[in-house]
């Protein structure tokens, strides 16, 4: 049993370290066309924004609360995002942020 598991994983890794746009290795599910695959994968794929969003989103941005956010909450941050958050007053808001964002320190946007 361990032959084959051995031969399976070589084939595996030789399976992975197959170059991409090798001429001699065509799947037959994927067509390509000028170098591009056909594959569309879901998360790359942008929805359309509906009136509705749109409004919703410049109403934030004309009457929101803009915070930095960066995450870890040390000194060198690893990430870093905004967080508009529209709420009764600036603290209620800034709460809201931090309840979103666990762990990270919230500045004032500049």
């Amino acid at each position: 049993m361990s032959q084959f598991r051995i031969a399976a994983a070589l084939a595996g890794a030789l399976f992975i370290l197959l170059p991409v746009n090798a001429g001699a290795v065509s799947p037959a599910g994927l067509s390509r066309a000028d170098g591009l695959s056909a594959v569309v994968f879901v998360q790359d794929k942008q929805k359309p924004e509906t009136v509705k969003h749109a409004v919703k989103r410049i109403w934030r941005n004309l009457t929101g609360y803009k915070f930095d956010v960066a995450c870890p909450a040390f000194a060198f941050a690893i990430t870093r995002e905004s967080c508009l958050i529209t709420g009764k007053s600036r603290d209620d808001a800034r709460a809201e942020c931090r309840s979103r964002h666990a762990l990270c320190e919230v500045r004032d946007a500049k």
